[in-house]
């Protein structure tokens, strides 16, 4: 036994490999959350290491504490701390890959949960639910991988070269104190604090006033560091006169973003100190600082509870990066947005230069970022909680502007910041107005990349947006601005994933393809005469759903209409994107069972006409599959086709010409005829 730090250095195979080891999920961790956004994400990043032959590739850290041993065993048994959740999704992924960890892994006071972690394989229900709809998803995405070989490298770069440190903290710790710390408080140290002690580093001034500019760049970079609240917040807490200097008297325009503009208005004193914390610290010390942070004024606590950033501080650095090197579309590459390469990254950038470039590269950097959170803040979807919402949020888009003056006791007053919808028209408007056209546009096209690109490292649409010059716009024009590029980026993807070619089927579809034609449907298509649906809201959905089963159930009349070796199976026409769970839900069903869970076909505007066509008395066969794959693809091809680009080299083999009217028709036609229209009756 230890009273010091004891930090061990494990690969994932090394990690579970060690019999008579235990690890224990303690009561006081929530179950386990993570849902499809966050292990896709663990698996693309491992997945582009893998690619890259990037050597072993450091995961993160794991925090643990050793329980008392039990009377007559020498099992070790280790309280998880900290990273339960990426500890449970490895022990998955072992567990996919038929790889029998020699330790154990349990949840304490949780038999459920326990239970559910060894019947990964072998069982369906809803027995640890939030465990088994996370090996779904990993099914899914494995599903995915083109080639038993792709498997296979996955396989062994997650064993052989995925690496965590395990760090068992001191006997003396107390655990309550230091989960409450690490999960409110605190942050883990990593690569951004290097990046700013570099930064501050290159800092140079003319006047000798050189802390001057570093306690303003740590000003600057601390505020945007809060990615969960407002910058007009963050970087003026309690402030509101400075406030209204930066950000204008209604707090919705950033009109002070230069450097050298900014110096003056740095708080003079602060409570926290523009120091980098990127040297080594003690446990103990590292405890005392997080413990000692301050508090937040009280509306930015309220806030921080109710929004949610779609990426983290390091993801928009990457993004603030490319936006300040000033290149264009054609540096849409993964690698740039890889945070696991943050230092790499901005070493490339900085040390070409001369000192005095240096200092000057980060004085521009500071507000290109600081000009990137605003945006990011007031013109980029958010997960919003509220009272009717609390568990799942909702798909937000709002600014923050000036409120009504409250009085409060004492004969002072505190001003109200209030969200409404980003783009509304007026400047009256309050929270509880209904979202405006323009809002809402823009927020669906923005949640259709936000559940199709769920990895940071590929949301390069969020870039097309920060550097668009969207911030002294009108709200129409900006709207306008936002429409174009982000069409502009989605139709560049569709057409590359499906257009270049020859045209995928089944699994190898991507994303894009399915959820930029669902935006079509329920934004009113290509054609201002198709009809809108205004009640659809995107969800994440990672699962390919064949309407008519790979193997459907032979005891249901019909089974045979459509058999595996019909090439019409995998066709487009008869896929929809699904939630997982859904997935299992519809299993070998035949298309008339399916077409009749509306919970389930709401997720998907293309399954929906495929559901109405199917209860108006048509019959999913060959040729209805063939029908409206080419409705579908015909769809895409137009609104393709309006923006410009060639989709003539590349053919289903159905004739290349219109079927828009019958499509745009869909909605607005009565039930009885839309078999009629797409199954050609």
């Amino acid at each position: 036994m230890t009273n010091t730090l004891e930090a061990t250095l494990f690969t994932v195979g090394k990690l579970f490999g060690k019999a008579k080891t235990h690890y224990e999920i303690p009561i006081y961790q929530r179950n386990y959350a993570w849902g499809v956004e966050q292990i896709e994400q663990l698996i693309d990043d491992v997945w582009a290491a893998a690619q890259a032959d990037a050597g072993d590739y450091f995961l993160g850290n794991l925090i643990v504490a050793r329980k008392p041993a039990e009377p007559k065993t020498d099992v070790v048994t280790f309280e998880v701390v900290d990273g339960q959740q990426r500890l449970t999704t490895l022990f998955m992924l072992l567990t996919y890959f038929r790889i029998d960890p020699r330790a154990r892994l349990t949840y304490q006071s949780r038999k459920n949960a326990s239970h559910a972690l060894t019947r990964l394989t072998t069982s369906d229900d809803d027995e640890g639910a939030g465990i088994n709809a996370g090996f779904k998803v990993i099914k899914s995405r494995m599903d995915k991988f083109k080639t038993s070989v792709e498997r296979d490298m996955f396989q062994k770069f997650l064993e052989d070269k995925v690496q965590l440190v395990r760090a068992v903290l001191p006997l003396e710790t107390d655990l309550n104190k230091y989960f409450e710390i690490m999960n409110t408080r605190g942050q883990q140290l990593e690569q951004v604090d290097i990046i700013k002690a570099r930064l501050m580093s290159h800092l140079r001034n003319d006047t000798g006033d050189v802390e001057g500019d570093r306690a303003c760049l740590a000003w600057v970079w601390d505020a945007c560091a809060q990615m969960d609240a407002y910058i007009q917040m963050a970087l003026t807490p309690g402030d509101t006169d400075m406030r209204d200097e930066i950000f204008s008297s209604t707090w919705d325009r950033l009109t002070i973003s230069q450097f050298d503009d900014l110096l003056p208005k740095r708080p003079q004193a602060r409570t926290r100190s523009g120091a980098s914390r990127s040297t080594g610290v003690s446990m103990k010390e590292a405890l005392r600082i997080y413990a000692k942070t301050p508090e937040k004024p009280a509306e930015e606590e309220s806030e921080n509870r109710r929004f949610e950033s779609p990426i983290k501080f390091p993801s928009l650095l990457l993004h603030a990066l490319k936006v300040l090197q000033g290149t264009g579309g054609e540096d849409d590459v993964d690698g740039h947005l890889d945070d696991s390469k943050l230092i790499k990254l901005f070493e490339s950038e900085f040390k070409p230069l001369s000192e005095a470039q240096r200092s000057d590269r980060a004085k521009r950097f500071v507000e290109v970022l600081l000009r990137c959170k605003f945006v990011l803040d007031n013109y980029v979807l958010k997960r919003e909680y509220t009272a009717t919402n609390a568990d799942d949020g909702a798909w937000s888009l709002k600014r923050l502007t000036r409120g009504e003056s409250v009085s409060q006791r004492g004969g002072r007053t505190r001003v109200n910041a209030r969200f409404p919808n980003t783009f509304s028209p007026g400047k009256g408007e309050w929270e509880d107005t209904p979202v405006d056209d323009a809002t809402r546009e823009v927020l669906l096209l923005q949640s259709m990349f936000r559940v199709t690109y769920t990895s940071p490292r590929t949301m390069h649409w969020i870039t097309t947006i920060l550097r668009e010059p969207i911030i002294d716009l009108t709200q129409q024009e900006a709207a306008h601005s936002l429409l174009h590029v982000l069409r502009t980026h989605a139709r560049q993807k569709v057409r590359q994933a499906f257009f270049v070619e020859a045209q995928p089927t089944g699994f190898k579809i991507e994303r894009i393809v399915f959820t930029y034609l669902d935006y079509l449907l329920a934004a009113g298509g290509a054609d201002p005469s198709y009809s809108a649906d205004p009640n659809f809201t995107f969800v994440y959905r990672n699962s390919v759903e064949h309407f008519f089963p790979q193997h459907a159930n032979q005891d249901d009349d019909g089974w045979n209409l459509v058999t595996p070796q019909d090439e019409e199976l995998d066709m487009f026409g008869n896929l929809a994107l699904v939630s997982v769970s859904t997935n299992s839900k519809f299993s070998n069903n035949l298309p008339l069972y399916k077409a009749n869970k509306t919970e389930i076909v709401k997720q998907s505007p293309k399954l929906q006409l495929m559901a109405d066509l199917v209860k108006s008395g048509t019959t999913w066969d060959k040729t209805a599959i063939g029908r409206h794959d080419q409705a579908m693809v015909m769809l895409l091809r137009e609104d393709l086709r309006e923006a410009g680009y060639d989709v003539e080299t590349c053919s289903t083999g159905a004739p290349d010409k219109p079927v828009s009217a019958a499509v745009r028709n869909v909605r607005t036609q009565p039930r009885s005829e839309l078999g009629n229209l797409q199954a050609g009756h």
